[in-house]
């Protein structure tokens, strides 16, 4: 008995061997060494998604977060900006402007610091009057699904924050796309 089957062997005394093939010109073709490329493409492909994936959950995550910060804000603004002077005068909520664009300002400034965030942009509007107003232009840019600027207004006094935030890719820094920001506009008002 034999451990191994014996193969046919040639008229040269060459044994042929099942993994090595060949073609018409003569070349072995090794089949292993094709699995090992194909294997190493699979796997390139794999990591060029998941980083993909990476980058999207990024993209969100750091919008939620940022629309976190300007909704804090804004409703720190309005809270503690409120001019309570006015209130026992005439009975009238107003809001103190420079003191409600203040506290907003503290609250997005902690929240980066805290984060060790740079670059970030930040404009805060407040409008104090009793039934609100319109403020042309703001937000500066379109956030959400609108097209164009548009006019902020409110019915009551109100702070508005409007932040950009730069993000950081895992994968599209390495293809040269830098520069990605979310931007988010949060307001809160003072119901009469």
């Amino acid at each position: 008995m034999t451990p191994l089957p014996l193969k046919n062997i040639d008229g040269n005394g060459v044994i042929r061997l099942p993994i090595n093939e060949l073609n018409q010109n003569g070349m072995i073709f090794e089949r292993k060494g094709q699995s090992a490329v194909i294997g190493l493409l699979f796997i390139l492909v794999l990591i060029t998604i998941a980083s993909g994936l990476v980058d999207i959950y990024r993209l969100y995550a750091a919008r939620n977060w940022a629309y976190q910060v300007a909704q804090e804000a804004a409703l720190a603004g309005v809270s503690r900006g409120r001019d309570w002077n006015s209130i026992s005068a005439t009975g009238e909520i107003r809001l103190n402007a420079d003191t409600a664009i203040a506290e907003a300002q503290n609250i997005v400034q902690d929240e980066m610091n805290s984060r060790q965030i740079v670059g970030y942009g930040v404009d805060i509007r407040a409008l104090p009057e009793p039934d609100g107003g319109t403020i042309p232009g703001f937000p500066p840019q379109p956030v959400r699904l609108g097209i164009s600027r548009g006019d902020w207004s409110s019915d009551e006094p109100a702070v508005g924050v409007y932040l950009t935030l730069p993000v950081n890719w895992l994968l599209l820094d390495r293809l040269g796309i830098v520069g990605k920001s979310v931007t988010v506009f949060a307001a809160a008002g003072v119901a009469q």
